[in-house]
């Protein structure tokens, strides 16, 4: 996306001549295997079309008996043969067409037609051909997209393809993976049975997985070295596809376009950070990669940082995304960034996952769980029951146990637990804990996600029913108060001109959004102001508008850097790991359709199709990383068609194949009438689809939905 920014006129010539040269050739190869075995199977071929030649636009040449052109609309290709038509239905026009008088010197064929009559037609008729020859010439199209997919694929291979390794940056709090304990470092190495997935591979697996069962994973740890087989059940809400909690790996390069986030202390400092600066130390200590300078983030919560970033480096020949040399090293210093709130205190809600092998696991905590109470086992007898308690605010809690893990290591929950006693009653009980230190963060960035305490391996809901308002702050100037419940919040710009934000609705049923809701707070401007409407008892919904103000004790880790994504590159070393790379990717997306029209309106929403915008967006996206990641696009795109084509609709390579299989069995083609009525409803069906999924190419490019 960010090559796409700043791409010069000439680069954005060449992307699009390559994007309509790769396009182009996939309709080529998928027409010249229909045009191919016909001329085998000795039909007379009229015309053959890259692209409809609608109105007569066009640009075409005849050599011999066939015209060969390219038309006007470029959403496909066309072989005109003697006596065949793509509307089955039009079998009495074929027929006349191929019809030749008994006095013709032209060699002629007798056949039956649907009606049961004889005909006699022209030998060079495709109505001519048996049954096994005419479904020859039909499925070649299929057979030659399959054919150059591996060929595509195993130039790219030679060429090299950049991708995305399954190294982890982070984990959502509550997810499969924070469940299974993975940790910003550790390394995807296999999923389900395939090996070293590209991050994009890891999604794909994920969204077409097995939600029920779960998908297997196998993970090398980052802190030994040791590798694990683990299985993660994703998890799907309502339209989304399912997830399991990893978020993609980044790199210590900052995105050359955008190299911070505006309103954020990198954007502040008195020496601009620069695109494809690259940081190498925190506070004079190196960092290798993002792990230990996450490591150094949540050491230095709420002091200055000092950031060493090498600018002007540069990679090796060999390997483009390889670590940079050269160049010269700048330390800029980076304040802390205070945490931005409305001064409400939510209600915690229960617990609804634990990390396995945490502290809290250990203790026998579990999912369903209710904190009633945390304290500091050394003050917990001397507490003063009229002081504030300083652990009610569960966004709060996970930064200051983590504080207290590095002060005295323990903490004590009372605990009410999900399962009843004897009597029917909830049992409560005290928890004594021995605190971890945690070097990695956990923050809640998508709806109804909880938030995590990683000094104890918990996640929990907030709810959206105000505990408290904190004294003089915004929510307590506006007379919120306990029990008020927020139904809705929505962010007032200061710049009108900036595209306006979606609100954020809160309740029950996958609406504990308020996590989420402040943590998208403060990537937002500080002059943002937030409408919110609440609810009091019974009363009709109320509405008041504040302004969120920076907290003098809670800070925010992250300083605002957009890192950019780590990238290697896929090369083969011989001709031969060529061929098993291309024959590997080939399978693998010819199953991967399989997979996704097999769970398409079930598991993976029908808005998830894209129509030929989308496609010409996703190849241009490929072309600006290189030929060989276009080419393994292409890969792709050749196996969909295969796979679409050959689906048993009228209209469509596979629709041809069920009359021709019909024709075989019963001696003669279908009822006319029966091929019309086929005919219209995949006519209708192809219609509809080919104009849904434009309507959503449509909203895509105008930001809707």
């Amino acid at each position: 996306m960010y090559l796409i920014a700043t791409a010069s006129p000439l680069e954005w010539l060449l992307v699009i001549l390559q994007v309509s040269l790769g396009l182009g050739t996939v309709i080529f190869v998928h027409e010249l295997g229909h045009f191919a075995v016909a001329k085998m199977c000795g039909v007379k071929c009229d015309k053959f079309f890259v692209g409809f030649d609608i109105g007569g636009y066009k640009i075409s040449r005849k050599w011999g008996e066939t015209e060969y052109g390219i038309g006007i609309l470029p959403l496909g290709g066309y072989v005109k043969m003697l006596g065949q038509d793509d509307n089955p239905g039009n079998i009495t026009e074929q027929l006349k067409e191929s019809q030749v008088s008994g006095e013709s010197t032209i060699q002629t064929k007798e056949i039956v037609g649907p009606d049961g009559n004889k005909y006699l037609v022209d030998r060079r008729s495709y109505l001519a051909k048996s049954v096994p020859q005419r479904m020859a010439i039909i499925s070649a199209g299929v057979i030659m997209n399959i054919i150059f997919a591996f060929v595509f694929a195993v130039i790219a291979f030679g060429l090299g393809v950049p991708y995305v390794p399954c190294i982890v940056s982070g984990i959502s709090p509550g997810s499969a993976a924070y469940q299974a304990a993975i940790r910003p470092g550790d390394e995807i190495i296999a999923i389900d049975n395939l090996e070293n997935p590209s991050f994009l591979e890891l999604k794909s697996g994920v969204t077409l997985g097995d939600l029920k069962n779960g998908v297997p994973f196998r993970v090398r740890r980052a802190a030994t070295g040791k590798e694990k087989d683990i299985l993660l059940k994703p998890k799907q809400s309502g339209d989304e596809f399912a997830r399991v909690g990893i978020v993609s790996p980044h790199a210590l390069r900052l995105i050359k376009e955008m190299p911070t986030f505006e309103h954020s202390p990198a954007a502040s400092t008195s020496e601009k950070f620069l695109g494809e600066d690259e940081i190498i130390k925190v506070n004079d200590h190196p960092v290798a990669d993002y792990r230990e300078y996450l490591a150094h983030l949540v050491e230095n919560i709420g002091k200055p940082l000092d950031i060493t970033v090498r600018r002007g480096g540069i990679a090796p020949l060999s390997n483009r995304f390889g670590p940079r040399e050269g160049g010269e090293e700048i330390t800029i210093r980076v304040s802390a960034k205070p945490l931005r709130r409305l001064g409400l205190v939510m209600e915690m809600g229960k617990i609804v996952a634990v990390e396995t092998g945490s502290p809290a696991d250990n203790k026998g905590i579990q999912a369903g769980d209710f904190i009633e109470k945390v304290e500091a086992v050394e003050t917990a007898s001397a507490a003063d029951p009229t002081a504030p308690d300083p652990f009610a605010d569960p966004l709060a809690l996970p930064a200051l146990l983590r504080q207290l893990a590095e002060d005295t290591g323990q903490v004590r929950l009372l605990l009410r637990r999900s399962s009843a006693s004897e009597d029917g009653r909830q049992k409560t009980e005290p928890i004594d804990l021995s605190l971890r230190e945690p070097t990695w963060l956990e923050i809640p960035q998508h709806a109804n996600e909880p938030v995590s305490i990683p000094a104890l391996g918990i996640a929990y809901r907030v709810l959206n029913r105000v505990d408290n308002a904190i004294p003089g702050s915004p929510a307590a100037q506006a007379g919120l108060q306990r029990n008020d419940v927020i139904l809705k919040a929505e962010y007032i710009l200061a710049d009108k001109k900036k595209k306006q934000i979606d609100p954020v609705e809160f309740g029950e049923d996958g609406k504990h959004n308020w996590p989420a809701f402040i943590q998208s707070l403060q990537h937002h401007p500080p002059d943002t102001k937030v409408k919110l409407t609440f609810k009091r008892g019974d009363e009709e919904p109320r509405e008041t508008i504040l302004q969120a103000e920076a907290t003098k004790d809670q800070y925010v880790a992250e300083r605002g850097f957009a890192f950019a994504p780590i990238k290697r590159i896929r090369i083969a070393q011989s001709f031969d790991e060529q061929l098993q790379l291309g024959l590997k990717e080939t399978v693998h997306s010819l199953g991967m359709v399989l997979r996704f029209l097999g769970k398409l309106g079930t598991q993976i929403p029908l808005t998830a199709l894209g129509g030929p915008v989308t496609i010409a967006q996703v190849a241009g996206y490929s072309a600006f990383e290189g030929v060989g990641k276009l080419l393994v696009f292409l890969t792709m795109l050749s196996a969909n068609l295969a796979v679409i084509n050959f689906l048993p609709i009228p209209l469509l390579d596979g629709g041809h194949m069920v009359f021709l299989a019909w024709e075989g069995i019963r001696g003669r083609p279908a009822s006319e009438r029966f091929v019309v009525a086929m005919h219209t409803v995949g006519f209708l069906f192809v219609v509809s689809l080919m104009l849904f999924v434009i309507t959503l190419d449509i909203g895509r490019l105008f930001g809707i939905g």
